[in-house]
């Protein structure tokens, strides 16, 4: 009787213990017990069937076994997951004929919560209902035994009944999941709470893993901490992944895995992975005697069979086909283009630096698109499309107007004090000028890395004129000495023709008189805005001026004068029409003596070149430098290009686009003339400029 006892006491004890609790080595095939929020990491439908057999020194051991199958759920049209449901039944039996029988079915929900497009929060929750039976009949007592045959139909002898547990389990459940661009899972970490409606102790279960591929090879730690109680049961370890095949379609591969549980066994796994099913196989190795009642060290093995249906997307799309513009000159421009899904209460990138893309959206989300590029304003677009109709559509982005303040103090050239002048600001196209008003003083606010050109006028002074550029914010202060009229003029008299190089015929132009007598206090004097030369213009006697021709469509053109004398000076400039090709000599551009360093002097020959780029802003051109024959030829081919890099980077520093710039070096290889005299040197040492596109 006292041995019954005993026996009887066991089998409820383990009734108990297993009613709710059974475990897999696989854990991470069992979601139900260990994790069951996991769910909502699936992309396809899964079935999944476990079964373990334990104590194998048992002749008919205790078994476990699960079936479980979950499902996600999409969103109509955009296929965004945003649940998962699941089913799961599981039956553990002790003995052949079932000496104790555990059975749980479950029902599983998951929702997922997407914070970006790769990290994600599933929120579950399982209810299920659990059913634990005894059944005494298939224990032999004592009282069975007659005359010394076991007679099995005899009664036990005792007066107990078959013990019964069952009710219902709840279980609450989250896990922090992300994903990688290709859709696979990074890493995730999961908290369960086992029994919260039960008397029995609670059971926390935290679970964690990741990926990590390094080529063919992979790495899939992960670990399970379960307590419960007084007890605690820790499961850590890895699979090590070799790819048979990688493709989306068709992936395969090789699994071989190790695992320790924690004072218990040692657990070694060989699977199978693809796209369509998992199969594996688990074998632990018992290191604790407390396991195995017989205590013969003998294991467990472990089956685990996953087949994956993949789901069909429920997306219907449509083709968006979006070109970027310049606004002002028509032509493309690279852009980058980011969107808002309205629909869905999602946002990315569509593309990156493109002037022209055709992008796949679903049919009936509203989308705001957003196209944005350095210096340009953004514009945005609102798209909804009910159909598969392709759409297209052209964005023309117009450059961002950046304003400075501009201070500019008005002087006398001799006394240094104030003059009240007539201020105007000179519309460079058309030659309108705008009034600023009469006084000693300007403030006013200009468009930066744009050319203005300001016209001062006073009874008694010389007309004077000011260009400027500024390409920073802030506030740009200047201070303009202008002279008094001197009643009797002692010029030169310019009579200056322009004329189309290959017609021969008159052409409007915008005609600039550059005072160079005195380096630090240039003057500029304008003789034509987009007209006709005058017919005479006075240059003083005893200073030397640069008369530069400019005109959109054509190279600049200047020419030096010195004004030596009084008499009619005839001159005649002929502009040449821009042609892809075409070449000519950068005149000035002067470098440090042997270095690629600019000379301070050069910036004003850059400057004007800033304006024939902006003038004529679809060209694009190639700055060549060449060289003198001093020096190694190896020296003087990176001299050449240095120097034309130089120029390069002067030019991008004002607002004209790399894309339109190619710096090219040839070194001393094409002389214009023998390098035997100075004067030859001097002509080889030059910087060409060639017309590459239009």
């Amino acid at each position: 009787m006292k041995n019954f006892n005993l026996i009887i006491a066991f089998l409820l004890i383990s009734l108990t213990a297993t009613s709710q609790d059974a475990f897999f080595s696989n854990f991470d095939r069992s979601y139900n017990l260990t994790n069951p929020s996991s769910i909502g990491m699936a992309e396809d439908i899964n079935l999944t069937m476990v079964h373990r057999s334990q104590w194998m020194s048992i002749v008919k051991p205790f078994s476990t076994s699960q079936f479980e199958g979950f499902y996600p759920i999409r969103q109509a049209n955009s296929n965004k997951k945003i649940a998962t449901v699941g089913l799961s039944f599981v039956n553990e039996r002790l003995g052949e004929a079932g000496s104790i029988v555990n059975n749980q079915f479950a029902v599983t929900g998951a929702y997922n919560f997407e914070f970006n497009n790769f990290n994600n929060l599933s929120a579950g929750l399982k209810v299920g209902y659990f059913n634990g039976v005894t059944d005494l009949s298939s224990v032999s007592t004592g009282s069975q035994f007659v005359n010394g045959y076991y007679d099995p139909t005899s009664n036990l002898g005792e007066s107990v009944n078959n013990p019964v547990i069952n009710g219902l389990e709840v279980t609450p459940s989250v896990t922090w999941f992300a994903i990688d661009s290709s859709g696979s899972n990074k890493y995730f970490v999961g908290l369960s709470a086992f029994n919260v409606n039960q008397s029995t102790p609670m059971r926390i279960a935290i679970t964690g893993g990741g990926n990590i591929n390094f080529g063919e090879f992979g790495i899939s730690p992960k670990s399970l901490v379960m307590i419960q109680g007084g007890q605690t049961h820790v499961v850590v370890g890895s699979d090590f992944i070799y790819d048979l095949a990688k493709e989306s379609y068709k992936k395969a591969a090789l699994g071989i895995g190790g695992f320790y549980r924690l004072n218990d066994a040692a657990i070694m796994s060989l699977k199978y992975l693809s796209n369509k099913m998992d199969i594996g196989l688990t074998y632990d190795l018992t290191t604790s005697s407390i396991a195995d009642p017989l205590n013969t060290k003998t294991g467990s093995f472990e089956l685990f069979l996953n087949y994956k249906i993949h789901q069909v997307e429920k997306i219907k799309s449509f083709n968006y086909t979006i070109e970027v513009f310049d606004k002002d000159t028509k032509q493309p421009i690279e852009a980058s283009a980011s969107y808002n899904n309205k629909s869905l209460k999602q946002k990315g990138n569509l593309f990156t630096n493109l002037s022209k893309s055709t992008i796949a959206l679903n049919q009936k989300d509203e989308y705001e698109i957003i196209i944005s590029k350095e210096n340009y304003n953004s514009d945005s677009i609102v798209v909804i499309n009910s159909s598969e109709e392709a759409q297209s559509k052209k964005i023309y982005l117009s450059k961002t107007i950046r304003m400075f303040d501009f201070e500019l103090d008005i002087l006398d050239k001799q006394t240094n004090e104030p003059v009240q002048v007539n201020i105007s600001l000179v519309d460079q196209k058309t030659g309108e000028q705008q009034d600023l008003g009469n006084s000693n003083k300007l403030l006013t606010e200009l468009e930066s890395g744009k050319k203005h050109t300001i016209s001062l006028n006073a009874e008694g002074y010389e007309n004077a004129v000011l260009e400027l550029r500024y390409d920073k914010y802030g506030t740009l202060s200047k201070t303009m000495y202008i002279s008094k009229t001197k009643p009797e003029i002692i010029a030169t008299n310019l009579k200056l023709v322009v004329l189309d190089e290959l017609t021969k015929k008159p052409i409007e132009s915008t005609v600039m008189a550059i005072n160079l007598t005195d380096p630090a206090n240039q003057q500029n004097s304008l003789i034509a805005l987009n007209s006709f030369p005058p017919e005479n213009y006075p240059l003083e006697i005893g200073n030397k001026f640069e008369i530069l021709v400019t005109k959109e469509g054509y190279f600049n053109q200047k020419i030096k004068i010195e004004a030596n004398e009084q008499k009619d000076l005839e001159k005649v400039v002929l502009l040449s029409p821009i042609e892809v090709g075409k070449s000519i000599i950068v005149e000035d551009l002067l470098f440090k003596t042997g270095k690629n360093t600019l000379d301070e002097r050069s910036f004003r020959i850059l400057d004007q070149l800033v304006d024939f780029l902006n003038q004529n802003s679809t060209i694009k051109i190639e700055l060549a430098g060449h060289t003198d024959s001093d020096g190694s030829e190896v020296f003087n081919q990176k001299l050449s290009e240095g120097r034309a890099q130089s120029a390069v980077n002067y030019l991008s520093g004002k607002g004209i686009s790399k894309n339109r710039l190619v710096a090219k070096g040839h070194g001393e290889s094409e002389p214009l003339a023998p390098n035997t005299t100075a004067e030859g040197k001097a002509k080889n040492r030059r910087v060409e400029l060639k017309i590459i596109g239009k």
